[in-house]
């Protein structure tokens, strides 16, 4: 049931460790204090999970939002209820939340007429991040709950080519030092042995469709999945101990490499260790966790969320040639993988003659798809209007010209 729930620019950013880079930012965040159970946003969310529990149909019409909406805003309730009608739909998704826990995690504001709370559900054997997106039509109006859906970007997953058809358990466990593996027919788990981490593991098996980036056709997959804390700074130390067991794999399986299912990257044995062993240039890790895309008129990076950090937006003619561009949101998003404190909104960047402005980015990169809890920074022209007093300012290397 909990694989079905899945299928149907923030006024602030968490730095690492989850707190508040700026409190003029007004972010509402489990972690600052500001009490989220009082947010509206999480109330009609939590109102409209009890009239599911309790199958009022009337009730939970009331709380939800009505209008059409583009395909990313859909979710198990609005498919199904306009496939079977409402009465139906609440009637059949009863029995699931009544049995159903859910943990409070973080409300991420957007722009005042939207937000997203972002919760762990729980279930016999399953726990899943789910994201619940809110919507009203003024500042003052009362939340709706637009849709509610796995919150894929609080999932990593890695895929490791290797040439055995078996695992080594006892072979695993040894290298692995800091892990134990558990196998069981066609799957297992990976665990920490301290610190209480969990990742499925899925294989070997042979992929339907072999990806094209990844080497050795013909072979087995290993699959490793891990839910992501919701700490920036333990989610960050959970990243390098699944890279430290991937890298292992690789050591123990006859690996040819790894890659990335989401972003299709791929992930060469050397960098793979190099990652997990934390010996790479900012740059350098950029490469290997994030990328650049570009998408109505705007560049985007893609990955870095994963990392506990807000993604990096641009408009493609902020500067001179996309090509300049690109490079100067892929410079910012290295900067936010090294530096401690994050930049604080409003930061002024200066780049030979001309500054821009670190601006609170949009909801998501396109209408319907959202950057995730950790949200984006806008790289936006400054305006002199704007530019009165004193501020933060940071030089972009010359490099950049």
């Amino acid at each position: 049931m909990a694989r079905s729930l899945a299928e149907g620019g923030p006024r602030g950013y968490a730095a690492p460790g989850g707190r508040v880079s700026s409190t003029a930012n007004r972010r509402t965040d489990v972690a600052t204090g500001v009490n989220p159970p009082a947010h509206g946003a999480l109330a009609v969310v939590r109102d409209l999970r009890d009239a599911l529990s309790r199958a009022d149909v009337e009730a939970a019409q009331r709380l939800r939002w009505l209008a059409p909406r583009p395909p990313g805003e859909r979710d198990l309730l609005s498919d199904m209820a306009a496939a079977e009608g409402v009465g139906p739909a609440v009637d059949r998704l009863s029995r699931f939340w009544a049995q159903a826990h859910v943990r409070f995690e973080h409300v991420r504001e957007i722009d005042g007429l939207e937000a997203e709370v972002y919760e762990r559900l729980s279930l016999p054997g399953e726990s899943l991040p789910i994201v619940s997106l809110v919507r009203r039509d003024a500042p003052h109006a009362p939340w709706r709950v637009v849709c509610t859906n796995e919150a894929q970007d609080e999932r990593f997953v890695i895929w490791i080519s290797v040439r055995a058809d078996t695992v080594d358990e006892a072979g695993l466990t040894k290298t692995l030092g800091d892990a134990e593996v558990l196998m069981m027919d066609d799957g297992g788990v990976l665990g920490h042995s301290t610190r209480g981490w969990l990742a499925h593991v899925r294989g070997p098996f042979v992929p339907k469709q072999w990806p094209e980036v990844l080497p050795g056709e013909g072979g087995h997959v290993i699959e490793l999945a891990t839910a992501l804390a919701p700490d920036a700074m333990e989610r960050r130390e959970q990243l390098a101990w699944v890279l430290r067991s991937a890298s292992g794999f690789v050591r123990v399986l006859e690996g040819q490499a790894a890659m990335l299912p989401g972003s299709s990257k791929l992930l060469l044995p050397q960098a793979l260790a190099a990652a997990a062993s934390g010996q790479l240039s900012a740059m350098q890790a950029f490469r290997f966790w994030a990328r650049i895309e570009e998408s109505s008129g705007w560049f985007h990076t893609r990955g870095l969320g994963q990392l506990g950090l807000p993604e990096v937006e641009a408009p493609v003619d902020l500067l001179p040639s996309p090509e300049r561009t690109a490079q100067l949101a892929q410079w910012m998003g290295a900067t936010l993988l090294e530096k401690t404190p994050l930049p604080a909104l409003g930061t002024e960047l200066l780049l030979g003659e001309d500054s821009f402005l670190v601006a609170p980015g949009r909801r998501g990169p396109r209408r319907g798809k959202s950057y995730g809890r950790w949200g984006a920074i806008g790289l936006v022209s400054s305006d002199p209007r704007f530019m009165r007093g004193s501020r933060t300012r940071m030089r972009v290397p010359d490099g950049m010209r």
